[in-house]
């Protein structure tokens, strides 16, 4: 199934998140209420997003 976090996956921004994010968890400091992979997505997205705009 297709989602609008696939053109993230595979990338190193995804990698570090997602890596951040299963740290965060192992230390007890977050618990993750959904999908690993909708959180690491969301989070890609908002930076992406964030950067393209401060670029312009």
């Amino acid at each position: 199934m297709k989602t609008p976090y696939d053109p993230y996956k595979n990338t190193e921004l995804w990698n570090v998140i997602s890596e951040a994010i299963d740290e965060l968890v192992e230390n007890d400091d977050l618990k993750e209420r959904t999908t690993h992979n909708h959180i690491v997505g969301y989070l890609c997205q908002k930076v992406s997003s964030s950067l393209t705009e401060k670029g312009n």
